[in-house]
């Protein structure tokens, strides 16, 4: 289940992370910008008061975004996800209908989020005693770990199954 086919050395699993990664952080980050762009407008035309704490509105809008540039964001991270395994020649389809590359985002975020939680809660206690760094380059170092040997070889196995291999 978080073998990878073919097997490989940890540094190229390091090196089909990394390409995912980066890729999937630029072709995201305009939708985020835009994302704190229209929330950070709406609440500065509408708080006109200084001191005050934005309204019900303002926050409810803030969680529409978010959940709105998410979903806008799956099929963006499907088809770089593609993209990075395609550039280091592991297999996957030639072309992914919106279908599939919403199917390889979800499995990326999914995972990715199923990995995420209990680190992030094993490194609480560090970074709420004291040592808030500490904690976090843990966290950090832990999840880069998730993302090489649980997250990576899920989006492989959905690649190698969307391109007709067997998994």
């Amino acid at each position: 289940m978080f073998q990878m086919l073919p097997s490989m050395t940890f540094g190229r699993r390091l090196s089909v992370w990394w390409s995912c990664m980066w890729r999937q952080t630029l072709a995201s980050a305009p939708v985020w910008i835009l994302g704190v762009a229209i929330v950070g407008l709406s609440i500065s035309r509408t708080h006109s008061a200084a001191g005050r704490p934005p309204s019900g509105g303002a926050a409810a809008l803030a969680v529409a975004t978010f959940f709105v540039c998410l979903v806008v964001c799956l099929p963006i991270a499907g088809y770089m996800v593609r993209g990075g395994f395609a550039a280091h020649a592991l297999t996957a389809p030639e072309r992914l209908a919106f279908r599939q590359a919403l199917m390889v985002g979800l499995t990326t975020f999914g995972w990715a989020v199923l990995a995420a939680l209990p680190i992030s809660v094993a490194t609480m206690p560090l970074r709420h005693a004291g040592y808030p760094l500490a904690g976090q380059a843990i966290g950090w170092v832990l999840n880069v770990a998730a993302g090489l040997y649980i997250v990576l070889p899920r989006q492989a196995r959905r690649l190698r199954l969307l391109a007709g291999e067997a998994a």
